[in-house]
């Protein structure tokens, strides 16, 4: 789905300003046990749930239509989806059936893009200056789910709390980890929400008294409005929107309000961590002159003012050189030149600082002895150690790029860091010149945790400063791998499902990347990743995918509760116009897996 015409406006100014996409739900069984399962084991005493918990049991599939000759349908129930055995990597040399030790059981969410969907520096005014040539607009400008993003994300930590333990070791988890990208456009409103969401409070991303956006029918060009869906009953001031004319997109009345009121989070049973991801990176610092186009936007986000279209007799090459050459005072009239309405302004939609991010950290670990460990300084503390298990370290890396960039950067002071990290859990590893050596330390093993998947770090790299490069894509698995007791990578950014192996030429080596989608595009996923010893000289990496909500859960009339606008939400991705579902959950090799490693010690 690519959007073509005019690009005025920079690919990275769309990632940053757009404010910014399966089917699954497993059963698992529970237990107290955290020692010795076997595949299936279920706990003693403990009756099965009333409703599937993940994918291995139950997915959520589209089911009939909604409404004759538009192609929108409900969801229904499909069948569960079973683990793939993968070998790729090395063979398990026992009986499949014999007992296993569970040594960790996590929760793995990404790309929560936690969004104000009404915050005016969203420039929702461009989209009808973009020609779209598949019929509709693309994941990443507008989404019909958009004001449902903290109704998504409480329904998945509440899930996540019911799963509670892994399907295969029984283990209860030992933690959730979210890899970036919890807000959509580094919004304090975003944070405070998606923040709020894993401490059990009622939130709100939407910061004023009520909702004055594009999806009312408040007054906005027919170009704009026609590529919105409106889920109040039609204006009879306006046609219907192409979203209900020609895709059967269903009339939702109330919604809009129902979206906005605080949501009672559950909040998580289990320690938290959290990565920080190129949506929740502004792109400057501190002490940077702030570029007029930046100026411009950060004028709209906490304004009353929410643009309908261009200033009278400019396109949009011709505006955006008037705003770069502009002053304050020429902003200010720039906007009150452009058709507008007034809207609620908020203080809560400023970007908020890498300081702020960071000091939210600590406070979701509700274990005084497992505060993140991190170097000195703030930058620092965007990347840190923590405790998944006892067995197991968990090590989060920063790699969104500090320009606000798409792609992935690990900077050489960063790397340096990790080295430090993992020799002193390692007492085997290959020095930089490719020989094994052995030192006396207390092995562990490690889980490695960034926003980006290894696929965008570049392959050539230089520093714009003068200083050390950041590692490129060869320069930083050359480093991993000197280090066989790092047995899987998490990541999310391409809102995609992949499962990749890394193999080493060395004889101890070698792990596995889990890539997981998104939780505001299409499926909604999230997954329960287990790591087991198989007891034969091998080592499990269990993953499966979680659903946040079920079909019947789904209603387009009556009131609706935090928990039926969830589901609504994955309804509508799930009917996504021109979705290319098997791109982006992968082949069942992506899916629910059994990943097998050679154990390092």
């Amino acid at each position: 789905m690519r959007q073509q015409g005019r690009k005025h406006v920079s690919r990275r100014d769309a990632i940053r300003w757009s404010i910014t996409g399966a089917t699954g739900a497993t059963l698992l069984g529970l237990s107290d046990s955290t020692g010795i399962a076997g595949p299936g084991t279920g706990a003693p005493n403990t009756p099965a749930p009333a409703t599937p918990l993940t994918t291995l049991d139950a997915t959520v599939i589209l089911g009939p239509l909604r409404v004759p000759h538009r192609p929108y349908r409900r969801l229904a129930s499909g069948p569960g989806l079973p683990a793939l055995l993968r070998e790729d990597l090395c063979t398990r040399n026992g009986n499949a059936d014999a007992p296993r030790t569970g040594l960790a059981a996590w929760g793995h969410l990404t790309d929560t893009h936690v969004l104000d969907a009404a915050n005016p520096g969203r420039l929702s005014f461009f989209w009808q200056y973009f020609d779209f040539t598949d019929g509709y607009p693309p994941s990443g400008l507008f989404r019909p789910q958009d004001l449902l993003t903290v109704h998504v994300l409480d329904a998945m930590v509440r899930k996540l709390n019911a799963v509670g333990r892994g399907p295969v070791s029984q283990r209860r988890l030992d933690c959730l980890v979210t890899t970036g990208d919890l807000t959509n456009s580094f919004a304090l409103s975003e944070l405070s929400a998606a923040v709020g969401v894993f401490k059990g409070v009622p939130v709100s991303s939407h910061p004023t008294a009520r909702y004055e956006g594009i999806q009312d029918h408040g007054p906005a060009p027919l170009e704009l409005s026609q590529n919105i869906w409106h889920p109040g009953p039609e204006s009879p001031l306006a046609p219907p929107d192409d979203w209900k004319a020609v895709y059967g997109y269903p009339t939702v009345p109330g919604l809009l309000e129902a979206a906005i009121r605080p949501v009672s989070a559950a909040g998580s049973d289990f320690p938290c961590y959290f990565g920080f991801g190129n949506h929740d990176e502004a792109g400057r610092e501190v002490a940077d002159p702030i570029p007029a186009k930046t100026a411009f936007v950060d004028t709209l986000r906490t304004g009353d003012t929410l643009p309908m279209r261009l200033p009278a007799g400019l396109d949009e090459p011709d505006f955006w050189d008037e705003i770069i050459s502009s002053s304050a005072d020429d902003r200010r009239a720039i906007i009150a030149s452009m058709p507008s309405r007034t809207v609620g302004a908020s203080k809560l939609r400023r970007e908020f600082s890498k300081a702020e991010f960071m000091d939210s950290l600590p406070e979701f670990d509700r274990r005084d002895e497992a505060v993140p460990r991190a170097g000195q300084g703030p930058e620092a503390r965007l990347y840190y150690t923590f405790d998944i298990s006892p067995q197991v370290m968990g090590i989060m890396l920063n790699t969104a790029s500090p320009d606000g960039g798409a792609v992935a950067v690990l900077d050489a002071a960063q790397a340096a860091w990790l080295e430090e990290q993992l020799e002193r859990v390692s007492g085997k590893s290959y020095d930089a010149k490719g020989d094994l050596s052995t030192k006396n330390v207390e092995d562990r093993l490690v889980v490695l945790f960034s926003h980006h998947p290894l696929s965008y770090f570049d392959e050539v790299t230089v520093s714009s400063e003068g200083g050390d490069p950041p590692l490129n894509l060869t320069a930083v698995l050359e480093l991993v791998s000197r280090f066989p007791n790092v047995v899987v990578w998490l990541n999310g950014h391409s809102h995609k499902h992949r499962v990749t192996p890394y193999k080493t030429n060395r004889e101890y080596g070698g792990f596995w990347e889990i890539t997981t989608a998104s939780l505001i595009d299409y499926p909604q996923q999230s997954r329960v990743v287990e790591l087991l010893d198989n007891g034969d000289g091998t080592l499990s990496v269990v993953a499966t995918l979680v659903d946040h909500s079920a079909p019947e859960s789904v209603f387009h009339e009556g009131i609706q509760s935090p928990a039926s606008m969830a589901a609504l939400s994955l309804e509508l991705v799930l009917n996504r116009p021109g979705l290319e579902s098997a791109e982006v959950i992968g082949s069942a090799a992506d899916q629910n897996v059994e990943l097998v490693v050679r154990k390092p010690f």
